[in-house]
């Protein structure tokens, strides 16, 4: 008895497109997984970052509460396998930090003092423990928490004219400015403060700063900053 063939196979109709649309859906279902797993590596990695960044922080305050009680920089990137460079780094970056807040500090009080009043950058510098007056300018240069225009009322000692009574303040600094928006000069700032004066010297007018608007002496500016 013959069998007829049509009875057992299944006969698919041949429709345009058909392929084509499953190759897309797969695609598009590729592509949903490997952005899913990729926005699930991210979160994932900010999360690791976040957790690195506080342990990192961790670290080195431990290594700065075991410098100040005198474990050497050596012993202590042995115990937190480090090189010594690194250690000595988290060391300065520190200081550093410690530094510009403390300058910033002494600005803001100083700003803040009645009668308004000028400093020098060396009893600046001694005021706030740092040392010199170079790093009292390093630290004034990259300060955020110091606008330029309480920056101007730290002056270099050498402008100090025993014969004029005062700080000549020049007309014009090319390596110093204010902030932003604001293009004033130092002279303009102290200008703006009434702390300047304006005097006839055989070269023609200038503008000082009376000495008795500058505290040199970096005792009496501890105290101030201190208040």
């Amino acid at each position: 008895m013959a069998t007829s063939l049509l009875s057992t196979t299944t006969i698919r109709p041949t429709i345009p497109g058909a392929d084509l649309s499953l190759e897309d859906a797969r695609t598009a279902a590729e592509v949903g997984r490997v952005i899913s797993r990729l926005e699930a590596l991210a979160s994932e990695q900010e999360r690791l970052q976040a957790k690195l960044a506080t342990l990192r922080d961790e670290r080195d305050r431990l290594i700065l509460r075991g410098l100040a009680h005198g474990m050497s920089s050596s012993e202590l990137a042995a115990r937190a396998r480090l090189t010594g460079a690194r250690v000595r780094a988290i060391a300065d970056a520190a200081a550093a930090s410690s530094a510009r807040e403390r300058v910033a500090t002494a600005v803001a009080r100083l700003v803040a003092h009645t009668p308004a009043m000028c400093t020098t950058y060396g009893a600046l510098a001694d005021a706030v423990g740092i040392g010199s007056a170079k790093g009292v300018a390093s630290s004034l240069a990259s300060n955020p928490d110091v606008s330029g225009r309480a920056g101007a009322r730290v002056l270099l000692l050498r402008w100090a004219a025993p014969t004029l009574g005062g700080y000549v303040i020049p007309a014009s600094e090319p390596a110093w400015q204010t902030q932003g928006e604001d293009t004033a000069t130092r002279l303009e700032c102290l200008q703006d403060e009434g702390l300047v004066t304006e005097v006839e010297t055989p070269d023609g007018s200038a503008w000082i700063v009376p000495f008795d608007k500058v505290c040199a002496d970096h005792v009496r500016l501890s105290q101030i900053v201190a208040a």
